[in-house]
């Protein structure tokens, strides 16, 4: 048990007092590179809301740098193995065209409309909204650098910075929605109620914010693998919709989708992937980042068949121009485009019980 003094007074989510006895789980080993606090800090439970968190807040400035340097996020990967961004009008990304379609159940988007996304990555949502015939104002918060270019290259103001409520300040009662996609649990536990406030202070009255985040009740799901490196806030349901509606906004939809969390056997899949050598750390002498040895070898072995790729199209935008090329690729997306039906079959369209995300919408 962990002493008194070491406890959070209270859960950043719903305020209750932590009692001594809460609940300690240990982070499961990754396949990326980490900061050595995830091996020395535990994750703790609130009793009433069941939030998870790691016992202490991770120092600010270590936890920014890895973000913008180590964190291998998808931004990073894409960046790592990647020529251009390939995306046509026939490219789809199930995950964004969902949550922008469970938006427009509840809130109007208009090509006026100023999108705030906290976490922007590669721009999925940019680009559906897009593709959608969205023309407006699109300020985006990401870190990582290798995401900079495509961002601003789909017409998004960004900022390299971690979002935090000065930044929110700047754009008091400007943003029609605000969106965070798989980016709240990333944040400190300790600062959840000033970034929930400060997507407060953004919205203009009647504004939406969109959330969804992991389904990481640790209590309810011990072994759905969701705790997870470099995750710092576990949410359950009701913690989102405290840890939200605590800071003023009125909840408008709350549910779960994706696979179900029931039944998941993570330990199962890190047997085979200790056996297979995927938890091998070796000390960055420069940061103190724990490189994973695995995943630079595939990162190597990636970034090899990608030259050959880049060659590739290197070679055709010669031949055929880029405007050329990309319709060609477009109509090979259209040609294999899968039905409508199946499209909306996804998990990223199916909402029930225990599922793998919790996506809530919220009202200013």
């Amino acid at each position: 048990m962990m002493p008194l003094t070491e406890m959070r007074s209270q859960c950043p989510a719903c305020g209750t007092a932590m009692r001594g006895d809460a609940s300690r789980y240990s982070y499961t080993p990754t396949t990326m590179d980490k900061l050595a606090v995830f091996d020395e800090r535990a994750i703790v439970c609130c009793a009433a809301c069941e939030f998870g968190m790691i016992e202490r807040d991770v120092d600010a400035a270590e936890l920014a740098s890895y973000y913008a340097s180590a964190y291998s996020g998808k931004a990073k990967k894409n960046a790592e193995t990647k020529a251009v961004d390939l995306r046509t009008r026939y490219a789809y990304d199930p995950r964004s065209a969902s949550q922008l379609a469970l938006i427009r159940q509840h809130h109007e988007v208009h090509s006026d409309s100023v999108i705030v996304e906290i976490g922007a990555g590669t721009g999925d949502m940019l680009f559906s909204l897009k593709q959608s015939g969205y023309r407006g104002r699109y300020i985006a918060f990401e870190p990582q650098r290798e995401a900079h270019d495509v961002l601003i290259s789909l017409g998004a103001e960004v900022h390299g910075v971690v979002f935090d409520l000065e930044q929110a300040r700047k754009y008091a009662d400007t943003a029609n929605l605000v969106i965070m996609s798989h980016s709240l649990e990333h944040f400190n536990p300790g600062s959840i109620p000033q970034v929930v406030e400060g997507v407060s202070v953004m919205l203009r009255a009647g504004g939406c914010f969109f959330c969804e985040v992991p389904n990481a009740n640790l209590t309810k799901y011990p072994n759905a693998g969701e705790r997870v490196v470099p995750h710092l806030s576990f949410f359950s349901e009701e913690a989102l919709r405290r840890a939200v509606t605590s800071k003023g906004l009125a909840a408008i939809f709350s549910s779960t989708c994706g696979d179900s969390q029931i039944g998941k056997n993570h330990q199962a899949q890190l047997a085979a992937l200790e056996k297979s050598g995927a938890f091998v750390y070796v000390p960055d002498p420069e940061t103190g980042v724990l490189r994973n040895q695995k995943y630079h070898e595939y990162l190597r072995e990636k970034t090899r068949r990608q030259q050959l790729r880049r060659m590739m199209l290197n070679l055709l935008m010669k031949v055929l121009g880029r405007r050329l090329l990309f319709k060609a690729i477009d109509l090979l997306r259209r040609w294999r485009q899968k039905p409508h039906n199946e499209v909306l079959s996804s998990s990223a369209f199916c909402y029930g019980a225990d599922r793998e995300f919790i996506r809530l919408l919220a009202q200013k």
